[in-house]
């Protein structure tokens, strides 16, 4: 069921390029990780990737799958590129923008439609709650002639916080069972990125390539370092002659963690839990743009995965119940980190005064937490 919506039509004819590249979207899962980057596909921030994994202390929040390219083959000659990247010289392929036909938020989540010839491809990115995983759905909507979709994930494993080039530098090892990859950074102490195409008839061919001199202008706008090197192992690919969905899965957690849902039944059960979510709102707040705050503010709200010590104090003094107490539920407060745009609510509470005049966030237990800016009230 569809709650809110938030689109953003593209007429390749009246609207600049550059908004492809200026507009982000982000999507978390619950741990700290989190996947992010630009309508057009592009990486442009040091943080911008499929999966920045939040990993168990020493590692924390670990860029562990930077980009994907993605191509319709519609014959040997016949290729369409829907993917976008920056390359140093000024090389900037932006080939989502000749296809592109709309971006929305369906829920909080990033959907993208494409029109190619009588084809209309939609795809979908979602992260799965308390997961490292993340899922790239392809769907067909409508369309005769249907093309083989090739995929070529790209890589350079370090902390989302590190300059882009600095890092674990290829070569990556590869592993393959079955229909299963991973990718792995010898004596890191990382786990492996597992990666597979959740379609029975696709295929991976093995052909490692280095991306060279990738651009991240924002990274350069700030005057810090954006150039850096992308690692390949090959590319996935599938006819999609037979099949109207194909989605490639990457994670770092267990085989058997992440085989449990397939994309269709993950999709469902964020779809549910998300439900589940507007049900707890106000009745107020459970359609149009106050329920796109409440899907905005589950993007905040996280279990700490490298903070054992403190979720253990936490549950041990029976603080683990999130919370927030307005005194007047008829106002809404927004509100941005400074800083660390992640935190962990069960050690916070905020209030605010009936006046709507006063907001306070309350440290609690001894905890340090980063300074709060309040930018606005919306009231009914």
């Amino acid at each position: 069921m569809t709650f809110t919506t938030r689109s953003v039509p593209w007429d390749k004819a009246s609207h600049s390029r550059e908004l492809l590249l200026a507009r982000e979207w982000l999507v978390t899962n619950g741990l700290g990780g989190f996947a992010s980057g630009t309508i057009s596909g592009a990486i442009t921030r040091r943080y911008h990737g499929l999966l920045i994994a939040a990993l168990p202390a020493p590692h924390g929040r670990m860029v562990m799958w930077s980009h994907v390219s993605e191509f319709l083959r519609f014959a040997d000659d016949d290729v369409v590129s829907l993917g976008a990247e920056e390359r140093a010289g000024g090389q900037l392929n932006l080939g989502a923008a000749d296809y592109l036909h709309e971006f929305r938020l369906e829920n909080g989540l990033p959907v993208w439609t494409y029109h190619v010839r009588d084809l209309v491809l939609e795809k979908r990115v979602l992260m799965l709650h308390l997961q490292n995983t993340v899922h790239v759905i392809y769907r067909i909507l409508e369309g005769v002639k249907r093309p083989r979709l090739e995929l070529r994930p790209a890589f350079f494993f370090r902390h989302y916080e590190s300059p882009v080039n600095e890092g674990l530098p290829a070569p990556y090892r590869l592993s393959a069972i079955e229909d299963r990859y991973e990718i792995s950074a010898p004596d890191s102490g990382l786990p492996p990125l597992r990666i597979k195409l959740a379609n029975d008839r696709a295929q991976f061919t093995v052909l490692p390539q280095i991306i060279h001199q990738v651009v991240y202008r924002i990274e350069q706008s700030r005057g810090y370092a954006y150039e850096g090197n992308l690692w390949s192992p090959g590319f996935f690919y599938v006819d999609m002659q037979e099949r109207n969905m194909a989605a490639i899965i990457g994670s770092t957690e267990e085989w058997g963690i992440i085989n449990v849902l397939v994309p269709d039944a993950a999709v469902a059960a964020e779809e549910e839990r998300r439900a589940k979510m507007l049900d707890d709102a106000l009745p107020e707040a459970r359609r149009g743009f106050p329920a796109e705050l409440v899907f905005a503010g589950d993007q905040f709200i996280i279990t700490p995965a490298g903070r054992a010590e403190e979720a253990a104090r936490a549950h041990a003094a029976g603080d683990e119940v999130r919370r927030f107490r307005w005194r007047d539920s008829h106002s809404l407060p927004v509100a941005l980190w400074k800083r660390d745009i992640f935190c962990a609510p069960s050690l916070i509470t905020f209030a605010m005064d009936s006046s709507q005049t006063c907001f306070r966030m309350e440290k609690r237990k001894g905890f340090i937490i980063p300074p709060m800016q309040l930018f606005g009230f919306f009231t009914r």
